[in-house]
């Protein structure tokens, strides 16, 4: 019984070393597909009470303005079209039509002492990169300002696009420590979340994000809705499927 007895605990140590070892790979792997550098957008958690970005969509952005980091809230239209601001604009239909509220960064809505449209940009959808935009990811594309926004207006190749006026922003620690703290979820950029119907947009990602954190219970190594952020902090993540 004493020699059955060490061999079982033989097996269960060896038992937890290789699952530790395989944590570590996991990890590993996880930080680097998953870092804030990588196409990515954050949801806002139950758990964010902050009123600006209360039930917040965000898609993450290639800075201006380094080293702080930039994102859009697509989720949240303002009352005002597109053509409200951008009359020589053609006929946009839906979701395409409306101008959202990007965040309380150079938002003309928001802060009136700067002019309505110089924090205004556009994402949207296009095969090739015109002059003035960035690629964010595949084909989805950013470009900012008055001018760039028009030219992509008139563009009548682009179908896609979302014009929104302001931006969020943050210092790297303080992104990192609102995601460890549990006020954001984060997951790849899809062009489909980005440019779909944004009304039940929030829900259906958080919901996916509870679901996860539900079946995890009690963190464990192996089973966490968070990963490694820069081999050091933890960032929460959800599956958008």
């Amino acid at each position: 019984m004493v020699r059955l007895s060490i061999k079982l605990r033989r097996r269960m140590v060896a038992g937890i070393l290789i699952t530790a070892l395989i944590a570590a790979l996991v990890t590993a792997r996880n930080a680097d597909s998953m870092d804030l550098t990588m196409p990515s957008i954050l949801v806002a958690t139950r758990d964010l009470q902050d009123p600006l970005f209360e039930h917040a969509v965000i898609l993450m952005v290639p800075s201006t303005e380094p080293p702080l980091l930039a994102g859009l809230i697509i989720n949240t239209p303002a009352k005002q079209q597109v053509r409200d601001l951008f009359p020589q604009a053609r006929q946009l239909k839906g979701p395409d039509g409306t101008v959202y509220m990007g965040g309380p960064v150079e938002n003309g809505f928001l802060d009136h002492r700067i002019p309505l449209l110089d924090g205004i940009s556009v994402i949207f959808r296009a095969s090739s990169a015109q002059s003035s935009a960035t690629r964010v990811f595949d084909d989805v594309y950013v470009a900012a300002g008055r001018d760039a926004v028009a030219g992509v207006l008139k563009d009548p190749r682009i179908t896609d696009l979302r014009v929104i006026s302001g931006k969020a922003q943050w210092l790297r620690d303080q992104l990192s420590s609102e995601v460890m703290s549990g006020a954001w979820y984060m997951i790849p950029a899809k062009a489909d979340l980005i440019f779909g119907d944004p009304k039940d947009l929030w829900s259906t990602l958080v919901k996916g994000g509870d679901l996860e954190e539900a079946e995890a219970g009690k963190p464990s190594e192996l089973n966490l809705p968070y990963r490694l952020l820069d081999g050091t902090n933890w960032q929460r993540r959800i599956s958008p499927n």
